[in-house]
């Protein structure tokens, strides 16, 4: 299931791939995983009543605020804030 997002991701600018390794490894070893033997993506998704901790939430906000910063033409002049 994780080649499936790395394969969905792999077209997008570098200076998010950090981030969304974080995220992808939080929610990897989070219990939702681990124990309620969920798939990644049900979990990263947040459906079927699956949930992930507070810490791989943030990182998730993270994440989508540099995507979100990837189109921004503000941010795209000056740079995007990542790894």
């Amino acid at each position: 299931v994780k080649r499936a997002w790395r394969v969905r991701c792999a077209s997008m600018s570098k200076s998010c791939k950090g981030m969304l390794d974080d995220y992808l490894a939080c929610v990897e070893q989070s219990p939702c995983v681990k124990k309620q033997k969920f798939s990644l993506t049900s979990c990263a998704k947040g459906t079927d009543g699956a949930s992930v901790p507070e810490a791989c939430a943030v990182k998730r906000a993270n994440y989508f605020s540099c995507r979100k910063g990837q189109l921004d033409m503000r941010s795209r002049l000056r740079g995007n804030k990542g790894y």
